[in-house]
């Protein structure tokens, strides 16, 4: 029965994806009328807010879990999700490398920001020659660190934790001797310069706190044919403000500045304060699509594609009161950085 129900499922879906009546559903804008009133904020500027109940669990479900951070269960289910994220995440990359007639096989590669692993992981099995994944593991506990934590013991929990999950996940891919793990801060790398033929990262750029120095490193990391592929999710678009900096009214994060923004999350959200502006001020940069392109020709490189994904979703819900507010606080932004909550990048030395 079971054998006969999966296809059936299967064909539901894709019947479902292909209605163009199921798309504007998920398409549509937002009905903020259902959403009620729980009040409004008014920022330096004299701008009014008409703040939503239940408008941020919409913009990021599930942001409680950045609050309420629970203890990783180390076991088969979680390392089995983490394998599966990281050989998707790197199956979307291989298409866009091919279009430059580049390719993972018998590549040296650098994984900025790998976390887990599952994806420096999933790159050794997609046949390259080494993988060294790198993760700084400062940044995690400074973006979100309040006074009443001990920094070195925080950052000897976070090293502990990546360990075990990689030591684990390891043994789920054939090529897990391929792949060496290190502590490195990109904006401030300790790595051997001209040694890499293809240096990624999957949603890290947004949090980078230096980006010229960055892109900088990364070009400098590469050999004379290297390339790079970037794909992240920008501070500017809908929830770009991640777990602890989405507000409750229509891109809230990009239209306050850092003063309106600590006012706001004193006096609506105080349990939260201290992470949120922590986080507001050092876990998130303010890089324009703008900025991004203007940094990758500084630093050196060529052939710099920027391929922004629009959502519709956002596309019929900005206006030109949300960039004009916008735009005060960031001059040089434009609309597509509102509605493009996917970025890829892809140059060359």
């Amino acid at each position: 029965m079971k054998k006969l129900l999966t296809p059936i499922i299967k064909y539901a879906i894709k019947i479902a994806k292909q209605s163009r009546f199921v798309q504007n559903l998920f398409e549509a804008p937002f009905e903020l009328d259902k959403y009620p009133k729980m009040g409004s904020f008014e920022d330096s500027l004299g701008n009014s807010f008409e703040l939503k109940e239940g408008l941020r669990s919409k913009i990021k479900p599930g942001w409680e879990n950045m609050l309420n951070k629970k203890e990783v269960t180390i076991n088969s289910e979680y390392l089995a999700n983490q394998k599966l994220y990281g050989s998707l995440a790197v199956g979307t990359i291989k298409p866009i490398i091919a279009t430059i007639g580049k390719t993972i096989k018998n590549s040296k590669i650098l994984e900025i920001g790998c976390h887990s692993g599952a994806s420096s992981f999933a790159l050794a099995d997609s046949g390259a020659k080494s993988v060294t994944g790198s993760d700084f593991s400062g940044y995690q506990v400074q973006s979100t660190q309040t006074k009443d934590q001990v920094f070195d013991k925080k950052l000897n929990e976070v090293d502990e934790k990546l360990k075990n999950i990689r030591k684990g996940l390891s043994a789920l891919f054939t090529n897990g001797n391929k792949v060496d793990f290190v502590d490195d801060d990109i904006c401030n790398s300790k790595l051997e310069m001209n040694s890499y033929d293809m240096i990624c990262s999957w949603e890290v750029l947004e949090h980078l706190h230096d980006t010229e120095r960055a892109f900088q490193a990364t070009y400098d990391l590469l050999n004379d044919n290297g390339f790079v592929v970037h794909l992240y999710n920008p501070f500017f678009c809908l929830n770009g403000g991640h777990s602890l900096c989405t507000l409750d009214f229509l891109w809230g994060h990009t239209r306050l500045n850092v003063a309106d923004f600590e006012k706001y999350v004193s006096h609506l959200r105080p349990l939260e304060k201290e992470r949120s502006v922590s986080y507001f001020s050092n876990g998130l940069n303010r890089m324009t699509l703008a900025d991004l392109k203007f940094q990758y020709k500084k630093a050196g490189f060529q052939n710099i594609n920027i391929l922004p994904f629009t959502k519709e979703q956002h596309v019929r819900m900005v206006n030109q009161e949300i960039l004009e507010q916008t735009q005060v606080h960031y001059p040089n932004l434009t609309m597509l950085d509102l509605v493009a909550p996917k970025v890829i990048i892809i140059a060359t030395k």
